[in-house]
């Protein structure tokens, strides 16, 4: 593991062990980084869960315990911790399961696991891929515009959702972010500078929101603060605080997810297959770990997987992830929007411990920014042709095909 993912994913242990969670990363053969997962614990299909459990005797059903469930009729969480043959990670027990259930995993043709780890779904080196920065472009004295510009109009009648980090309690100076509404992304203590700390991935959710609300400024925008321990979080929790985002009054048509895994032997993320997501368009980053490496829920062929373009619109951004799997790219280099104001220390090499003052804009670059760019054009498009947002997201992708660039795939620019 690098020295920068590795910073992200102490962040992530420690605040997972502080509400009495374990989390670790499972390894491939050769060493590398494979994926994230909460320790011993397991995801089953209902059906197929009584099988586990004759397979690791004394594994045992958590779910009814936990404060937010995935839904009993179709998934199940497995404890592992007092198997009768002795400990076994959650790698060791499912390599088991593979050699000894009698069906596939996954089902033959494809589709949902039957057992998985729990993936831990982040918003971290994935997405974004640099630390925020200040802008150096303003003028003394004088707020940055965003970057890319706010569009003239567009989005009106659209409800745009955003699962991320919440928002800031204060986005006054943000014009564009006029009428957006949320849970809070909380600030850190008040500092002896008289300025308040801003913790690691604060306003992440902020800036999302306001680079979708530049491409559709007349939509309705709401932000869900879902990513509460360093940027990560278990992956049925995320489903199902998904779905509760989608049951809102009113309901989002088009929902941005600028965060993901990676997951065992790169099949489907299961939890998503408890995820009703029909009549809403989900845009979702596709990572920044410059691989070709699926990244899940932004691999799912029915979700708008989004790439990023480098600063110069020409070219694939360096961290980008790619593949016949991403669906479109379009900027997410060197983007200006709102962030906190505030003392900011950087927590990762090669700027850690450096701190810096930010007042109210910053210059971040990550998939996580291309995602709610491309949302923003879908709200855009539906409210401008009266179109639902599947028929707006076709439309979009159409466009974005026909100006696709040779050796990087379908491209999108701001409006």
């Amino acid at each position: 593991m690098d020295e920068v993912s590795s910073s992200q994913f102490q962040g992530m242990r420690d605040a997972f062990a502080s509400e009495g969670i374990s989390i670790e990363v499972a390894y491939t053969p050769d060493g590398e980084p494979d994926y994230m997962y909460e320790t011993d614990r397991l995801l089953a299909r209902a059906d197929v869960a009584e099988r586990v459990q004759d397979v690791l005797s004394g594994a045992a059903p958590v779910s009814p315990d936990m404060p937010h469930p995935p839904e009993e009729s179709s998934l199940v969480v497995l404890s592992i911790e007092a198997l009768e043959e002795g400990y076994l990670t959650v790698p060791q027990a499912l390599d088991l399961l593979d050699a000894r259930l009698d069906v596939d995993n996954p089902a033959p043709g494809g589709g949902f696991p039957l057992v998985t780890p729990v993936h831990i779904l982040h918003i971290t080196r994935t997405c974004p891929a640099t630390e925020p920065e200040v802008p150096c472009s303003c003028a003394p004295d004088e707020p940055c515009t965003p970057c890319p510009p706010v569009a003239p109009d567009g989005g009106a009648g659209v409800v745009i959702g955003v699962c991320d980090t919440g928002l800031l309690a204060d986005t006054a100076s943000a014009p564009w972010l006029a009428g957006v509404t949320g849970e809070t992304d909380p600030l850190g203590q008040l500092l002896p500078s008289g300025l308040y700390a801003i913790p690691s991935y604060c306003s992440h959710g902020t800036f999302v929101a306001g680079v979708a609300r530049c491409e559709a400024p007349e939509s309705d925008v709401y932000v869900s603060n879902h990513f509460t321990m360093s940027g990560g979080e278990r992956e049925w929790v995320i489903v199902d605080k998904l779905m509760e985002l989608i049951a809102r009054d009113p309901a989002p048509q088009v929902v941005n997810l600028s965060a993901g895994t990676y997951t065992r032997n790169n099949w489907s993320l299961l939890s998503f297959s408890a995820f009703d997501h029909d009549g809403i368009t989900l845009t979702a980053a596709a990572g920044n770990d410059a691989t070709d490496r699926k990244f899940f829920p932004a691999a799912f062929d029915w979700a708008v997987s989004v790439g990023a373009l480098g600063a110069d619109q020409q070219n694939r951004a360096w961290f980008s992830n790619y593949g016949d799997w991403v669906d479109v790219y379009t900027p997410g280099e060197g983007l200006v929007n709102a962030f906190a104001s505030g003392e900011y220390t950087y927590q990762e090499p090669p700027k850690r411990p450096a701190m810096q003052i930010f007042d109210g804009r910053a210059r971040w670059s990550g998939t996580s920014f291309a995602a709610p760019l491309v949302a923003g054009l879908i709200a855009a498009q539906m409210s401008a042709n009266g179109m639902s947002a599947d028929d707006a997201t076709q439309a979009v992708l159409a466009q974005a095909r026909a100006q696709a660039i040779p050796g990087i795939g379908p491209v999108l620019f701001p409006r």
